[in-house]
């Protein structure tokens, strides 16, 4: 082990002398001391959660860029500068040199991560406890920023049941009106698509006057801490420009159970969890004016007992808009119940363990491809394998597929999510920042298959070449 803790020290004071790091180092500086008081926001709530964003997604974009730069600098110094070759003179593997380098790598980003999250929650606490806050403003921020609250999404509607229901009536209307329809199966796929965009599209729409309701299934029992439903509406169009104020009023259910019949067995009603009826109250006498576009959540208190036998929540908005135009509720976007399951720290600690995870695969891919190319090449290869993840999952995203092309271009996006590894995956300072929870099973699925299924096996297949590179043949006039 005595030339794996060698080449560690010597890998970690080789990376502190780079010109690049140095800078790196500097903006990490910057980014962590001055983004948190250089932010304006409306409210304290507002501060507090953008500080905590800008701050958080800084650091892990600039470490991200330490660990490429780093891991294919060490990689490639020492060949280029000839010092590998003596080193591979003595009995010491290739694999241990590798092992040693990514291990230095990995304490100096991890050791800069720690001590970055370490000064951000200070700020963020120093600045919440010794600000000027309204009470109304601390509660707030207590209860929406600085905590953990597991998320619980709306129920969704079987749009593929939906959809063939919505096609079998599209073809009867129009063999009714008399048109020849096309019933190929081919034809039958265009129409069936066409349908399903059409559903899901309406299914997100309330009209003026109209009232949607959603179900949110698997709450915990016995419940007696707040519920908070979130929620973001559209007007017009489902887009951040030309937004403006709205109306709408939210209800929520409230179950009772049914009256026993006189001679029903007792012992069965009671076991019966579904036997109760759901009576939706409105959450103000009047309907509420908010701004379209943006989050908002309301607190449904403990008392109300709203979370019904079977551990359902109903809630229900209706469409109050002055101008009688349409809301639009994204699935994406919400609405969804999210309940405090842990304090704010703990949830701070998972996010930095996410960002570490991160750093430490991105700093095997350079560690790899260093390894096995030269500097430049090295740090292409892996920017253009990152951007390869991003662009995939952007055209799996996609809502609207029209052409031969952009089919095409789906088909390859998925197919490169098999072996590539999104850096939106690793993205958790808005759950953070907006106090939801994140989930022990989610920093374990990370790990499972993009570090252990994705990462390992291109290490292994890197590591292997960088063996039987031949070192005599690198030649730098």
């Amino acid at each position: 082990m005595r030339p794996f803790f060698a080449i560690v020290k010597l890998t970690f004071r080789h990376a502190l002398r780079s010109h690049i790091f140095q800078l790196l180092l500097g903006v990490l500086v910057f980014a962590v001391l001055f983004i948190p008081g250089t932010v304006g926001a409306g409210t304290a709530s507002d501060f507090i959660k953008v500080s905590l964003l800008y701050s958080l997604w800084a650091v892990s974009i600039i470490l991200a860029l330490s660990s490429i730069w780093l891991g294919c600098f060490v990689m490639t110094s020492d060949v280029d500068s000839y010092q590998l070759h003596m080193i591979v003179s003595k009995p010491i593997s290739k694999v241990t040199i590798w092992l040693g380098k990514w291990t230095g790598v990995n304490l100096i980003n991890l050791l800069l991560l720690v001590v970055s999250s370490i000064f951000i929650y200070g700020i963020i606490m120093y600045r919440y406890n010794n600000s000027d806050f309204p009470k109304e403003e601390r509660e707030k921020i207590r209860n929406e920023v600085m905590v953990g609250r597991r998320v619980y999404p709306a129920m969704k509607p079987d749009y593929d049941m939906l959809s063939r229901e919505g096609l079998k009536r599209r073809i009867l209307r129009l063999q009714s009106q008399g048109a020849n329809v096309d019933l190929s199966p081919a034809s039958q796929e265009k129409m069936l698509k066409d349908v399903r965009r059409e559903v899901v599209s309406t299914d997100a729409e309330v009209k003026a006057g109209q009232r949607k309701m959603w179900q949110f299934a698997g709450l915990p029992e016995g419940l007696d801490t707040p519920i908070y439903l979130r929620y973001r509406p559209y007007i017009g169009k489902v887009a951040s420009e030309d937004q403006r104020m709205t109306r709408l009023l939210l209800y929520v259910g409230v179950p009772q159970k049914k009256e026993q019949k006189n001679n029903a067995n007792v012992f069965a009603q009671n076991a019966d969890k579904s036997n109760y009826d759901v009576y939706m109250i409105a959450l103000s006498q009047q309907p509420e004016q908010v701004m379209s576009g943006e989050f908002h959540e309301k607190m449904l208190r403990p008392e109300w007992k709203v979370v019904t036998p079977d551990n359902t929540v109903v809630v229900s908005v209706q469409n109050a808009d002055p101008y009688g135009a349409t809301q639009f509720y994204q699935p994406a976007d919400g609405p969804k119940l999210l309940i405090k399951a842990t304090g704010f720290f703990a949830n701070y600690m998972r996010a930095i363990l996410i960002i570490a995870l991160e750093l430490i695969i991105l700093s095997g891919f350079a560690c790899s491809f260093g390894g096995c190319m030269s500097m430049p090449v090295a740090v292409f290869v892996e920017v253009g394998y990152l951007l390869f993840g991003s662009f995939s999952v952007y055209m799996t995203g996609l809502s609207y597929i029209s052409g031969a092309a952009d089919k095409f271009g789906v088909f390859v996006a998925k197919m490169l999510l098999v072996v590539v590894i999104p850096l939106q995956a690793f993205d958790v300072t808005g759950a953070v920042a907006n106090g939801e929870l994140i989930e022990w099973s989610f920093l374990w699925q990370l790990a499972f298959y993009f570090l252990v299924c994705r990462a390992l096996p291109l290490y292994l297949l890197c590591i292997w070449i960088y063996r039987k590179r031949e070192l005599g043949l690198i030649v730098r006039k």
